[in-house]
Parts: C-alpha cells; sequence; structure tokens
C-alpha cells in the first residue's frame, strides 16, 4: 500500500512539471498583508500599497512581482491600507487619487512614492522605489563599515565595535554587509 502512494504522489509531481511549459514558471505572491485600523508595523521599512479599489487590487500586478517578493525577504513589510483607515490614510497625507505606494521607514517618515497613473500602478516603478531605497541602505553600510576599519587601525576599538554594531542592526537589509560587521565583531572580541 505504501508503494501505491509513492507512485500517485510521484505522478501527480510529474504531471504538475508538464502543465507549465518551458517558457512559463510559477508566479511568486508577495506577502501583502492588508493592515487593520490602529495596527502597528515594526518593521524597518514599509512599503504602503493604497488600491482605489479592493477590485483593482486583485488585478494587480504588484501581487505577483518577484523583485517585491524578494525584497520582503529583506525585512521590507507590504502592506495594503484599507480605504476605511482614515487615521493612517492622514498619517501617510494620502490625498488625492489613488493608487499610491509609498515607502516608509521604522520611524513612519514617508522616503518617497510612486501616485498611480489612470488608475494603475506602474510595478516597475514601486519595485526601484524599493530597489533604491535598498541600494542607499547598503551604501551607507559600506561607509560605515569603512569607517570602523579606519577606527581599528588607529586602535579606537570602542568606536570601531559600535559601528559594527549599527551595521550588524540592519543585516536584514543589508545581509552581505551584516555578515562582514559579524566577521569584524567576533575578531574584535577574541583580542
Amino acid at each position: 500500500m505504501r508503494w501505491v502512494r509513492c507512485i500517485a504522489v510521484m505522478a501527480v509531481m510529474a504531471a504538475g512539471g508538464f502543465a507549465l511549459s518551458a517558457d512559463e514558471r510559477p508566479a511568486s505572491l508577495v506577502p501583502w498583508k492588508v493592515i487593520e485600523p490602529g495596527e502597528n508595523v515594526d518593521a524597518p521599512l514599509v512599503l504602503y500599497w493604497v488600491p482605489a479599489s479592493p477590485d483593482a487590487m486583485r488585478r494587480s500586478p504588484l501581487l505577483t512581482s518577484d523583485e517585491l517578493t524578494r525584497y520582503s525577504s529583506r525585512c521590507v513589510a507590504m502592506r495594503v491600507v484599507r480605504l476605511d483607515d482614515a487615521e493612517r490614510l492622514q498619517a501617510l497625507r494620502v490625498e488625492g487619487e489613488l493608487p499610491l505606494a509609498l515607502l516608509v521607514d521604522g520611524t513612519g517618515r514617508v522616503i518617497a512614492t510612486v501616485e498611480g497613473e489612470r488608475g494603475t500602478l506602474s510595478v516597475t516603478e514601486v519595485e526601484e522605489l524599493v530597489r533604491e531605497e535598498l541600494e542607499t541602505r547598503m551604501a551607507s553600510a559600506e561607509m560605515l563599515l569603512d569607517e570602523a576599519r579606519r577606527r581599528v587601525r588607529d586602535r579606537d576599538v570602542a568606536a570601531a565595535e559600535e559601528l559594527y554594531r549599527e551595521v550588524w542592526d540592519a543585516r536584514c537589509l543589508c545581509p552581505r554587509q551584516g555578515k562582514v560587521a559579524q566577521k569584524a565583531l567576533r575578531r574584535l572580541a577574541k583580542k
């Protein structure tokens, strides 16, 4: 009986492999979460999406963006703001036509926005918005690493540790730089 189940599972898997053509690949779903009024978001970066309507949201390419899915794994929270959440819309200073996407830092400061045109948001512009902010953060982390190395050379270990810890704390947004900071902190701890 066990082998029958194994054969059935393998048959289903094989059939699934033929369901997509060679050029197709499964769509990735961006982990958007509809945020409730008054709910707090604890993340270093939050991408808020204010759709024009629930129906427009269901048809948006923002739901299946591979790039946004990757960014969500780097601590960029993806949140949909409900149209009846007047308090949050006011806090984000949402005015005018919808849809709208806003990138907000951990303190609630709006970094940048993408406005819709003729009722739709450009997924390319939204991806670019997040990409540019992540690149800016990585460049800042690199500068902190360079400064920390200079402090180590100048034998100011306490200041260097503080800079490395700052980069380490941002490791989710800047994973490569975070690993470098972690290794440097371990080396300094051995001295």
